[in-house]
């Protein structure tokens, strides 16, 4: 791989791991009310960039990274998120259906760190499952916004941004984190021009998730006056 390459991946992860802090920070600053509304966003954050930041620090001090921290952190999203969904779900049986896929994606994911890629290999088939589940779910959310709401008011909601990064961000990496394991392990692929490509999504998704923590900020600022 050319330092050249190396080099504006380095750029954009860091770009990436700055902006995470911003929403880290913005979730902090965001009214007492805001906070306990989207509790789950502020810690997904938190912990993203407690993983990143780590991570990246470890690379530069000893040039090596420890995909058990990524495996064990990637665990915690989809349960996360489906909690943050659950709360804004209308339906009686919403319990239910947050077990039904916590609970498989948990199995599968434990599964595969033990018995199948392993805990010293980047789990990316639990990922990849994730994002299948992320996929299913925010396509579901968007109608259930637009056949309870008035569409012109679905871009005010917090909710309806969140909804759209976990949408093009899983999207976007999908076939990334599929594919991951074959041309990492099985062509010897170095990774560099993929994992450009994911960084970049990862960008617009950490952009998008920040607009949506600006609302939450700015609308119960409003409601405390």
């Amino acid at each position: 791989m050319s330092e050249r390459e190396t080099f504006w991946l380095e750029v954009l992860n860091w770009v990436q791991t700055s902006l995470i802090l911003v929403g880290v920070v913005t979730f902090v600053i965001t009214p007492k009310q805001g906070k306990r509304d989207y509790a789950e966003l502020g810690i997904i954050l938190a912990l993203t960039f407690l993983t990143e930041f780590s991570m990246t620090i470890l690379w530069y001090t000893s040039h090596t990274t420890v995909n058990l921290a990524y495996s064990i952190f990637n665990l915690t999203t989809l349960p996360l998120f489906v909690l943050l969904y659950r709360r804004r779900m209308t339906w009686v049986n919403k319990d239910t259906i947050a077990a039904l896929i916590i609970v498989p994606f948990l199995l599968f994911g434990l599964i595969n760190l033990f018995f199948v890629q392993g805990v010293t290999k980047f789990n990316s088939y639990t990922i990849a499952f994730s994002s299948v589940a992320f996929i299913v779910i925010s396509i579901s959310y968007f109608f259930i916004l637009i056949r309870e709401l008035p569409t012109e008011s679905i871009t005010k909601l917090p909710m309806f941004w969140i909804n759209s990064a976990i949408l093009i961000f899983s999207s976007g990496t999908f076939v990334i984190y599929l594919s991951a394991d074959y041309l990492a392990n099985v062509i010897n692929n170095n990774m560099i021009g993929t994992w450009f490509v994911h960084n970049f999504v990862g960008l617009i998704y950490y952009a998008i998730l920040w607009r949506a923590l600006l609302l939450v900020r700015s609308g119960h600022a409003k409601e405390v006056k």
